[in-house]
């Protein structure tokens, strides 16, 4: 059978973790002489630091970005504040007076960074010429203009900075996982050099035995006719794989769960000696060397 296919990060980290500790257990017996216990150790332990380190960087980032949404609403407070308080001298609606507050050909406030700092370092610079228009009780000023600047470059460059932290943190994750895929691939070639095809071994490394076939597909079209007073005649559709079929039943108000009764090879089956006035589930499963199938869609038949 093939080996699965794992890509998920938390998977790896699982497989990795299970397979480790098998080696640990089993790799003198195997033996393995490349891939040790303390090589997969080592893997194991990159890609869960790797992992930690970028989790815990988008923590930071996502931090940051609030802080940066927080400055922007006060910023945009600030200057939509300072418009309003500078219209009976500039204008109630837009005019070319309102350019030299950065407010060109709108009086629409940004909402972006590079929009928004220009604009405070105009209202700065207003303000320096034009002290006496200041609103100090409701801090209109130039000094809180350059203030809300800082503060506005100092978050959008912890943001900037902490993409690029956190970008990085997600290539070396990668990379590391990429090593984990890398050394699991490279665990089983050994173990296939060395162990039979259907030697346990391979399941307490979490793989399939490369001997065992793929199993069966689940059971579809189940159909049951109650043909006699206590016997069904039971029909469904060939599984892919499937070396033989177990059939269940559940008695309701009897049996807690299903029963197995019968395992045929073929795609029919008679059920003899039900118990009689009973209702019973009816279901089937398609089993080979590679594992059984779950139960297929109970199917319900009441006798006389």
């Amino acid at each position: 059978m093939k080996q699965k296919q794992i890509k998920s990060i938390p998977n790896l980290i699982g497989s990795i973790g299970l397979i480790k500790a098998a080696a640990i257990e089993h790799e003198e017996g195997i033996p393995l002489l490349h891939n040790t216990s303390g090589n997969i150790g080592m893997d194991a332990d990159a890609l869960t630091t790797t992992r930690n380190n970028h989790e815990l960087g988008k923590v930071v980032l996502a931090n940051y970005r609030a802080a940066l949404a927080t400055i922007v609403f006060m910023v945009r407070a600030f200057l939509t504040l300072g418009r309003d308080i500078l219209k009976p001298v500039l204008g109630n609606g837009y005019s070319q007076s309102f350019d030299v507050l950065g407010l060109i050909g709108s009086l629409m406030i940004p909402s972006t960074t590079e929009d928004l700092l220009p604009i405070l370092q105009a209202f700065k610079a207003f303000f320096v010429a034009n002290p006496t228009l200041e609103d100090a009780t409701r801090n209109i000023t130039a000094a809180q203009a350059q203030l809300l600047h800082d503060q506005l470059l100092a978050a959008q460059a912890n943001v900037n900075s902490q993409v690029t932290i956190t970008q990085n943190q997600k290539e070396a994750r990668d990379g590391a996982a990429e090593q984990v895929s890398v050394r699991i691939r490279a665990v089983i070639d050994e173990m296939g050099q060395v162990l039979s095809p259907l030697d346990a071994r391979w399941l307490a490394f979490g793989f399939n035995r490369p001997g065992t076939i793929e199993t069966p597909g689940m059971v579809e079209g189940l159909i049951a006719v109650l043909i006699g007073p206590s016997t069904s005649a039971l029909k469904w559709k060939a599984s892919a794989r499937a070396e033989y079929y177990r059939v269940w039943i559940r008695v309701v108000g009897v049996n807690a769960e299903p029963v197995a009764v019968g395992s045929p090879a073929d795609i029919d089956f008679n059920l003899e000696n039900l118990p009689a006035n009973a209702t019973v589930e009816i279901s089937v499963s398609a089993v080979n060397n590679g594992g059984e199938t779950a139960l297929s869609e109970p199917v319900t038949i009441v006798t006389h």
